[in-house]
C-alpha cells in the first residue's frame, strides 16, 4: 500500500520539477537604489530645526501605528543633512548629540520602538533650544 503512494508522490515531484521556466520580458525592473531621488531641504538651521523637531514629535505615534514611520525617519535624516554643515560651523560640540537623535529616530522606526522616538524628541527639544539661543 505504501509503495504505490510513494511512487505516485515521487512521480509528481519529478514531473513538476522539470517544467520549463518562462520569463515575462514585458515586466521592467528598476534597481532599488535608482527608484527614487531625493533633494535635501534648504534653509537655515533656524528655519529647518523646528521642522525637524515637529517630525520627531510625530514619530512615536507613527511608530505605534506602523504608518509612515520609515518615511518620517528619512525626512529627519534629510533635515539633519541640510542643517549639519551650519551646526558644525557654529556649534560643533552639539553635532554628536544631534547625530545620536537622528540614529535614535531611525532605530525607533526600524525596530518599532516608540519609546526611543519619545526619547529622541525630548533630546532634540533640548538641543534645538540650546542651538537657537
Amino acid at each position: 500500500m505504501r509503495t504505490p503512494l510513494l511512487v505516485a508522490v515521487c512521480a509528481i515531484v519529478l514531473v513538476t520539477a522539470c517544467s520549463p521556466t518562462t520569463y515575462d520580458s514585458s515586466a521592467e525592473t528598476v534597481p532599488p537604489g535608482d527608484a527614487t531621488t531625493t533633494t535635501l531641504p534648504s534653509g537655515t538651521a533656524a528655519e529647518l530645526l523646528p521642522l525637524m523637531l515637529a517630525e520627531v514629535q510625530g514619530l512615536p505615534l507613527k511608530v505605534m501605528n506602523a504608518e509612515g514611520d520609515g518615511t518620517a525617519a528619512t525626512r529627519i535624516e534629510q533635515l539633519w543633512a541640510a542643517v549639519q554643515p551650519e551646526i558644525e560651523a557654529n556649534r560643533p560640540e552639539l553635532v554628536e548629540d544631534f547625530e545620536f537623535v537622528v540614529r535614535r529616530s531611525r532605530d525607533a522606526a526600524d525596530r518599532n520602538r516608540p519609546a526611543d522616538a519619545d526619547r529622541a524628541f525630548k533630546n532634540l527639544t533640548s538641543l534645538v533650544q540650546a542651538y537657537l539661543r
